[in-house]
């Protein structure tokens, strides 16, 4: 098995949150990336303004933000086809 490149694997994290809110251990889980490393992955796209981070009660969720939505959506037009 090849080595994931960090745009498949932030693909894959946009992809997990496209149907809604996921906490870090679900999406780390999800996206197949190992829940020590999901920061790595997340924070750009948090600064970035692609996904939002919300705390509450001391517990993190991350949602897709219409940018992300964007995003997401000519990733899954593009990279299909170079990936192919």
């Amino acid at each position: 098995m090849r080595n994931r490149s960090k745009v498949v694997i932030c693909w894959e994290i946009l992809r997990a949150l496209a149907p809604g809110p996921q906490g870090p251990s679900r999406l780390a889980r999800v996206a197949n990336v190992p829940f020590d490393r999901l920061t790595d992955y997340i924070s750009p796209m948090v600064a970035g303004g692609l996904v939002r981070k919300e705390s509450e009660d001391g517990r993190d969720t991350y949602h897709l933000t219409q940018d992300g939505m964007d995003g997401l959506r000519e990733l899954d037009r593009v990279l299909p086809r170079l990936l192919s």
